[in-house]
């Protein structure tokens, strides 16, 4: 009898305990589901509430590029090749200051022109914006006279002087300042800027690239077209043997007077290559500076090491037949 009730006993809690484990597998159950509803209505949530701030962000950048566009329309691009028709639109809009007197008689020298040998066009290719070295190496993969222009050495590109000391011709592409530039290099030079920190600047320059004759501006805008701070510039151009070339990012430089009043060549850009990322373009614009080089019997482009450009380079070696590319140290002066 005491066996008996032992038994029941025994299976009446078997029976519990598998009850006891059915009903909190059940509520494990219930709650990994109610956990998983809840955790993907708060994800749909989030999802719509993240949605709603990228449509904000999106639509303030959309606004942020009108605005820019517009401004666009009446401030030229740091490397827009200007048409006749633009600058005088331009022109039109801008109210240019009186020129001014030379600030001393003794440095009103005749310029020096650009001495022409031979009888064919000549053509200088820049390629600015130099900072690398895979750069250097796609450059002078072409087998062709390109003038690298290099950045002066700064923290985002210090090892400008090492590439350059390998080559034998090479200028460099100066930071100055600019009307509309998001993002100015390090030590760009100011029309605020004083004489101190332009000398320093420049010999600095002359110390890190013994080999450069010839500088060029990187952006620019608002310095070259600076009368007095290209009055400033240029003597210490001078004294560091360093010649402008003016890269024309605005029609109204005044690096020509400046130069003049130094009995400096005014040497500048013709055509810019690359305004557009598309290799046909720029064989047209090639195509552009070639025409410019026969009628005038000299002439400058300006490209940026990008592949789309290199790529228009290798394709054009052809066509660039018809003129005679040269090295800008292979330039010589006279008086007039």
């Amino acid at each position: 009898m005491a066996k008996r009730k032992k038994k029941r006993d025994l299976n009446r809690f078997r029976l519990l305990a598998a009850a006891i484990v059915a009903v909190l597998f059940f509520i494990s159950v219930l709650g990994y589901f109610l956990y998983k509803l809840g955790f993907s209505s708060g994800y749909d949530a989030a999802n719509k509430k993240n949605a709603v701030v990228l449509e904000k962000i999106r639509a303030k950048e959309q606004e942020a590029l009108r605005r820019l566009l517009a401004q666009k329309q009446t401030q030229p691009s740091e490397i827009l090749d200007l048409s006749a028709s633009q600058k005088l639109k331009h022109e039109k809009n801008v109210t240019k200051p009186k020129p001014k007197p030379p600030i001393a008689k003794q440095h009103n020298k005749r310029p020096q022109k650009v001495v022409l040998t031979g009888k064919k066009p000549k053509l200088a290719i820049i390629i600015d914006d130099v900072a690398f070295g895979y750069q250097v190496r796609a450059i002078q993969n072409l087998r062709m006279p390109i003038n690298i222009s290099f950045f002066p050495a700064n923290k985002r590109h210090p090892n400008t002087p090492r590439y350059a000391k390998r080559l034998r011709h090479y200028m460099i592409h100066l930071p100055m300042e600019a009307v509309h530039y998001p993002r100015p290099e390090p030590n760009t030079l100011l029309t605020t800027s004083s004489d101190a920190f332009l000398e320093r600047i420049i010999a600095k320059i002359r110390r890190d690239f013994p080999r450069a004759h010839f500088i060029n501006n990187h952006t620019g805008s608002k310095f070259t077209a600076d009368y007095d701070a290209m009055l400033r510039l240029v003597p210490i151009l001078q004294k560091y043997r360093f010649h402008f070339v003016d890269s024309r990012t605005t029609p109204d430089s005044k690096v020509k007077e400046a130069l003049a009043l130094y009995g400096e060549p005014y040497i500048h850009r013709d055509i810019f290559l690359d305004n557009k990322q598309d290799v046909e373009y720029i064989k047209k614009q090639l195509a552009k500076a070639i025409r410019i080089a026969k009628r005038k019997g000299f002439a400058i482009a300006i490209g940026h090491p990008h592949p789309t450009t290199l790529k228009a380079l290798a394709e054009s070696k052809g066509v660039l037949k018809q003129v005679h590319l040269i090295y800008l140290d292979e330039l010589r002066f006279r008086s007039r």
